[in-house]
C-alpha cells in the first residue's frame, strides 16, 4: 500500500472515530471539566476541527469557520472575545460538512507532492507527506483524550464501527 493510501485510511478512520467518540455526549456533559488543568470535550472537538484545518491546506480546500481560532494553540494572542464559541452540534456539522472536500482533495494530492519540503519544527515531518502523517497523529491522540473523557462521564466506550 503507497504512504498516500495509508494517510488516506487513517483520514478515514479518523473520519468515523470522531463521530462515534461523540456519539450520545449531550452539551452540557461536554463543557464539564473533570479537573481545572484538562480540557473538556467540547474544546476537544473543536481542536480537532482546527487540525482539520491542516489537511485541509494540504488538500487546497478552503475552509472558512468564524471559530476556528478559538482552538487555535499556535496564536500568540486568544482571538477576539467577539467570536461565539460554537456549540457542539456546531463543532460536529462542521467536521462533517468538511471530511469529503477534504478527502477529495487529499486524494487528488499528486503523489510526488507528498515530497515537497515543509517548514515544521519537527525535523522527521518536513515534508508533505510527514506533516499530514504528524496531523493524523494528533487527530488520533486527540479522540483518544476524547475517549478517556467519554468514560468518565459514565459513557460507554467508543465504538470502532
Amino acid at each position: 500500500m503507497s504512504a498516500k493510501k495509508q494517510l488516506l485510511a487513517q483520514y478515514d478512520l479518523h473520519t468515523l472515530l470522531f463521530n462515534n467518540v461523540l456519539a450520545d455526549i449531550n452539551e452540557e456533559e461536554s463543557d464539564i471539566r473533570l479537573v481545572p488543568s484538562i480540557n473538556n470535550v467540547k474544546w476537544l472537538a473543536g481542536h480537532l476541527v482546527w487540525g482539520q484545518s491542516g489537511l485541509a491546506r494540504i488538500g487546497s480546500v478552503a475552509m472558512e469557520i468564524a471559530w476556528l481560532d478559538l482552538y487555535n494553540t499556535q496564536l500568540s494572542a486568544p482571538p477576539s472575545k467577539e467570536i461565539k464559541a460554537p456549540s457542539l452540534n456546531e463543532i460536529k456539522e462542521a467536521w462533517n460538512k468538511l471530511s469529503a472536500p477534504i478527502r477529495h482533495g487529499l486524494e487528488n494530492l499528486p503523489d510526488e507532492a507528498l515530497n515537497n519540503p515543509v517548514e515544521f519544527p519537527l525535523p522527521l515531518f518536513n515534508t508533505v507527506e510527514g506533516l499530514w502523517a504528524f496531523i493524523n497523529d494528533h487527530q488520533a491522540y486527540t479522540i483518544g483524550q476524547v475517549g478517556i473523557l467519554r468514560r468518565a462521564l459514565g459513557k460507554e466506550a467508543m465504538k470502532y464501527k
